[in-house]
């Protein structure tokens, strides 16, 4: 398991286009992936399936290391916005 999570994170970065210091981001998004994955063992369900009995939703998955843009507002009337990398995904 710890050698696929490493070649995940190492294919997740080298798409990304991004150094080894997020490293830990990588191999955090890759073990979220495999979790959310179907397996054969299990009929073909993810893991969350199976154990909470309610289907997978994927509509929150974003592509690790895209280009992502956040609202500023710095009390002024100039609203502008900033380029950021979206790496972690935060579930609530």
């Amino acid at each position: 398991m710890n050698r696929m999570l490493l070649k995940r994170a190492q294919c997740i970065l080298s798409n990304a286009g991004l150094s080894k210091c997020f490293w830990a981001e990588a191999v955090n998004t890759a073990c979220y992936s495999v979790n959310q994955s179907p397996f054969t063992a299990i009929d073909f369900k993810a893991p969350e399936e199976v154990w909470s009995d309610t289907p997978t939703n994927y509509s929150h998955l974003r592509v690790f290391g895209c280009p992502a843009y956040f609202h500023v507002n710095d009390g002024s009337l100039n609203l502008g916005q900033r380029k950021l990398y979206f790496l972690v995904m935060l579930l609530g």
